[in-house]
């Protein structure tokens, strides 16, 4: 029989052969299988690289040293405590740590959540269906990232409002510690306090509705919003980091997870059945008067849809919710009474659970042996043997390249190299070089400004015919390598006379050999 239940009084005997726990192992194999990406993001080496240099110098660099469209601007590095976190992981514990630390993040995500559920009333068979939809809409945003901190620091602080308005467990006092660790982590903090501004709002408005709370458990709200509000402030750049973050925020990105999900479609399809979900159900919550979580989930909702980064975010948020209501609605449909399982149905229920969990974790264990424990760099995505060519043949410069390439040029090549954009975006790069480099596309006059305009040495594009016309145009460009993914000139110059002279000697070293695909 499927049953509605607390934790605490359920107590299933052998006879039942009750899949209950089979459920909640699911949902930890969900996570291992959802969350096992081996692929490197296109930010990590800058990561690794600026937490390097931060530790190597024992002071946060100011300015920027890496480019050179934007050399000596103000560099806003708001994430300076994971990448060094991430720098100590690599160095003591290689790849391996870095995806060891990622999985555990995601099981500790899941845990939290899962505790919420099992402190309210919960089926298990939702609780395992409900859980492994969450992973799998959370999976896209689990990269080696400072965004994993987000996630996780999002987890605590609703099980922290959670703990406090419904089991009156005070540990309010955590979260201004908490967001001390979050400001200097990741930028989006905003969403902790955001967070917190939403229960208190709704708290305020519950009260002056004269519910039956006392006045000392709203102060209490009041005085630990405004110390966690405050804890904002403890970060290299004090209150500049908020004026940063208005500034910027608002400006639109031409980077694809900044996009909106479209509605009418069947992109993010999991991310609209969990939406979807919570608008079936919110009938069945009304009698627990979660006004404070509702509105969290509306907010991150909209956020959801407007950023395709966000994502994530909602799936957190609306997991516990959406397992209670789901379980109230069984329940109030009397769905319980009415499917009455046979012992040996409960037995082909297990077997398929241990079915489905032993798919899953041979499928994420096989992708870590096949990868040998070790994140990949995708030679396809990424100018593995351009960036040996250039390394090898010791050519110095300034280079011009994408986007996405950025920080991977900056660990291979800096200082010899500086680069003319990066995934730090604007938290060193002004508005104009960014639109320098995001709306030219196949623009010849476009691409002419871009390369006349900052002083470019070294051109390193994607393979295109479109840059083989472009730059035989031009005579003070010469075409000196390519590959299936990339090609590379340079420009006519005295600082680059000896490497001229060897392209004409044909003294060049061309990579032959297959290079490691292993990070970095």
């Amino acid at each position: 029989m499927v049953m509605v239940f607390s934790e605490s009084t359920y107590n299933p005997t052998f006879s039942q052969i009750n899949p209950h726990s089979l459920f909640r192992i699911l949902v930890y194999s969900s996570a291992f299988y959802f969350f096992s990406f081996v692929t490197a993001d296109t930010d990590l080496w800058g990561h690794i690289k600026f937490g390097d240099d931060l530790w190597a110098s024992k002071t946060l660099h100011r300015f920027d040293i890496y480019s050179y469209t934007a050399y000596g601007r103000e560099w806003i590095n708001h994430e300076w405590l994971s990448e060094l976190l991430m720098y100590f992981t690599y160095t003591i514990a290689g790849s391996p740590g870095l995806l060891l630390g990622k999985l555990l993040i995601g099981f500790a995500i899941v845990y939290v959540l899962s505790r919420m559920s099992f402190n309210r009333t919960y089926n298990p068979l939702i609780y395992g269906l409900i859980f492994v939809l969450l992973t799998s809409v959370l999976s896209p945003g689990f990269m080696i990232r400072p965004q994993l901190f987000t996630y996780l620091f999002t987890s605590l602080f609703l099980y922290v409002f959670h703990l406090y308005l419904e089991r009156r467990k005070n540990l309010l006092w955590s979260l201004p510690l908490i967001m001390i660790l979050w400001v200097n982590c990741h930028g989006g903090f905003l969403v902790g306090i955001g967070m917190f501004f939403v229960v208190l709002i709704c708290e305020v408005i519950s009260y002056n509705l004269k519910t039956k709370r006392e006045a000392q458990y709203l102060y209490n709200l009041i005085l630990w919003f405004i110390l966690t509000s405050l804890a904002i402030l403890i970060n290299p750049y004090s209150y500049g980091l908020l004026v940063f973050l208005y500034e910027t925020l608002s400006v639109p990105r031409s980077i694809s997870e900044w996009y909106p999900v479209g509605i009418f479609d069947l992109s993010y399809l999991r991310l609209k059945v969990l939406a979807l979900l919570f608008l079936l159900t919110i009938p069945f919550g009304r009698n627990k008067k979660r006004y404070w979580e509702v509105a969290i989930i509306v907010t991150a909702l909209l956020y959801a849809f407007k950023h395709q980064r966000h994502t994530p975010l909602f799936a957190i948020v609306i997991g516990p919710y959406l397992t209670e209501n789901l379980s109230m609605m069984l329940k109030y449909r009397n769905l319980p009474d009415k499917l009455k399982l046979s012992p040996p149905s409960y037995l082909l229920i297990n077997i398929f659970l241990v079915f489905l969990i032993g798919y899953q974790l041979f499928y994420a264990v096989d992708r870590y042996i096949k990868a040998k424990f070790n994140i990949i760099v995708n030679p396809r995505e990424y100018p593995v043997y351009a960036v040996n060519f250039l390394r090898e043949n010791k050519i110095k410069g300034n280079i011009l390249l994408p986007f996405e390439w950025g920080e991977y040029v900056i660990w291979k090549l800096y200082p010899d190299c500086k680069v003319s954009i990066d995934g730090r975006f604007r938290t060193v790069y002004p508005q104009e070089v960014i639109d320098d480099h995001f709306k030219v596309g196949n623009d010849r006059s476009g691409w002419e400004r871009l390369i006349n305009k900052y002083s470019t040495n070294i051109i390193l594009a994607r393979q295109s015919l479109f840059f083989h016309q472009l730059i035989s145009s031009q005579s003070k460009w010469v075409y000196i390598y390519s590959d299936p993914l990339s090609i590379i000139f340079i420009k006519n110059e005295d600082s680059q006379k000896g490497i001229l002279e060897k392209l004409k000697r044909k003294e060049l070293r061309y990579p032959h050999a297959p290079l490691s695909i292993y990070f970095p």
